[in-house]
């Protein structure tokens, strides 16, 4: 009888509600075009997603938006954190996106998630001829390499998905966001590395 008590305890605390195997995307606008690389990804890992990004939005945001969506919603099996190009361009300090980005990692985890962070495309193949001046689109293009550089580098606790050189600057309107050849593009390297 006992042994019977322990099994069905053991059965209850490992039993996860339907929602389990659903992915979470916390973003920015690279991660907000409607059927993008972030419905592929999901698509082709099998798995339902909610997106919580926001276009023009930083890591303090995406931090604080994801605090409370964990504090209120049903459990995910996986959170994807892809953000930081708006941090460099608007001139946020790199260890506070850092902090920023390693924050939302830890809260996953403890939320029982597995944590992917995409560190994005290469800004030199992309960031070029961008509606600012070539000043800014050179210093933004700059801390944005640096910036992801040492997320690969200093963020731990959850799966790197490393920077991705098949997009080009042909795959983007504006220099900054990607249409749809770059998501295409983007989607198959980010299930590249996840799935094999």
């Amino acid at each position: 009888m006992n042994r019977l008590i322990l099994f069905l305890c053991l059965t209850m605390i490992s039993f996860k509600p339907a929602t389990y195997r659903r992915i979470l995307f916390v973003g920015d606008s690279l991660t907000c075009y409607k059927g993008g690389w972030q419905s592929t990804v999901a698509k082709g890992m099998d798995m339902k997603f909610d997106n919580i990004s926001k276009g023009g939005k930083r890591t303090k945001w995406m931090l604080s938006t994801l605090e409370s969506y964990l504090d209120s919603h049903e459990f995910h099996s996986t959170l994807i954190i892809y953000g930081g190009i708006n941090d460099s361009f608007a001139m946020t300090s790199e260890i506070e996106t850092l902090n920023n980005i390693q924050t939302m990692v830890d809260m996953g985890n403890q939320h029982d998630m597995e944590v992917i962070v995409i560190v994005g495309y290469n800004p030199e193949k992309v960031i070029k001829n961008t509606v600012y001046d070539e000043a800014t689109t050179i210093r933004c293009r700059n801390r944005y390499i640096r910036l992801q550089k040492k997320i690969q580098e200093r963020i731990t606790g959850c799966r790197i998905v490393s920077m991705d050189n098949t997009v080009d600057r042909s795959d983007s309107d504006d220099g900054i966001h990607l249409r749809a050849s770059g998501h295409k593009k983007f989607a198959k390297h980010v299930l590249n590395e996840l799935l094999n």
